[in-house]
């Protein structure tokens, strides 16, 4: 067998390519342009997946910026911009979940990896914000798809005719994803504000819990209808509204939920 000349490993090392053969925490400019652009944030402990992974996103034409523990992802966050953050919840340092809390953004999609099926891990990530969960290992190809469908809802979102809801003090802004109640910003994470949206543009309408599980996350293999539940209770939490009498989001026993504009 012929090896590689020296000019050819000094030209693969030099360019795009060799950025994926570094797998170091350095940034790593898109790839071969893919018909979704856009940046993402992969978090994975494990030096040989995380630059498996890697390389499959890439492919794709995003630009990846890979981080190797907690801390590092932390910098990254601090420093640069992306649509979309991949965390493994197993890191040398911390537990992903920690770290999805900690680089949330309005408009960054949340990927958490879990390498068991384990029912805690799952409720404190629905807890700390995670968005999608998707089992460690995970298949880079089945990684590629879920990436695709968080570039491809974000495109159609961009593109819809849209504009501001009000209810009450409450003014919900989908085009800047914002959220303002009496004048105060509100924050929100992503899945947050999209089920916050849904039952705002239909105030007084009763929203099975299947309905807002479909319209807000999709199809998700670890989601349930106890997730709305959980994102219900962090919206009443956020907007002021008392969970133990909310005038905001109504729960309707053996239905779901609504959102109740207030009289006056």
């Amino acid at each position: 067998m012929i090896s590689p000349g020296r000019g050819l490993l000094k030209a693969l090392r030099g360019g795009a390519f060799g950025a994926i053969l570094r797998g170091d925490g350095t940034r790593e400019e898109g790839g071969s342009g893919g018909a979704l652009s856009g940046s993402i944030l992969l978090v994975i402990g494990d030096d040989e997946e995380r630059l498996r992974l890697r390389r499959a996103l890439h492919g794709e034409g995003w630009r990846v910026l890979p981080a190797g523990t907690g801390a590092q992802a932390r910098q990254i966050a601090g420093r640069e911009d992306f649509e979309v953050a991949v965390v493994d919840n197993r890191l040398p340092d911390e537990r992903g979940f920690q770290v999805i809390s900690a680089v949330q953004k309005p408009d960054v999609a949340t990927v958490a990896l879990l390498h068991d099926e384990d029912t805690m891990d799952r409720i404190v990530g629905i807890e700390l914000g995670a968005d999608y969960y998707m089992r460690s290992p995970v298949n880079p190809r089945e990684l590629v798809a879920r990436v695709k469908q968080i570039f491809r809802k974000r495109e159609r979102a961009a593109g819809e005719p849209s504009g501001k809801v009000y209810v009450g003090d409450l003014e919900i802004d989908p085009e800047q994803i914002r959220v303002t109640k009496g004048g105060r910003e509100v924050m929100l994470s992503p899945r947050e504000f999209k089920l916050l949206y849904t039952l705002a543009r239909s105030p007084g309408r009763v929203f099975p819990r299947g309905t807002l599980l479909r319209q807000v996350w999709g199809e998700d293999e670890y989601i349930d209808e106890r997730t709305v539940n959980v994102y219900v209770q962090r919206l009443r939490n956020k907007l002021g509204d008392d969970p133990s009498d909310p005038k905001l989001i109504e729960t309707v026993r053996g239905f779901g939920y609504r959102l109740v504009r207030p009289e006056g």
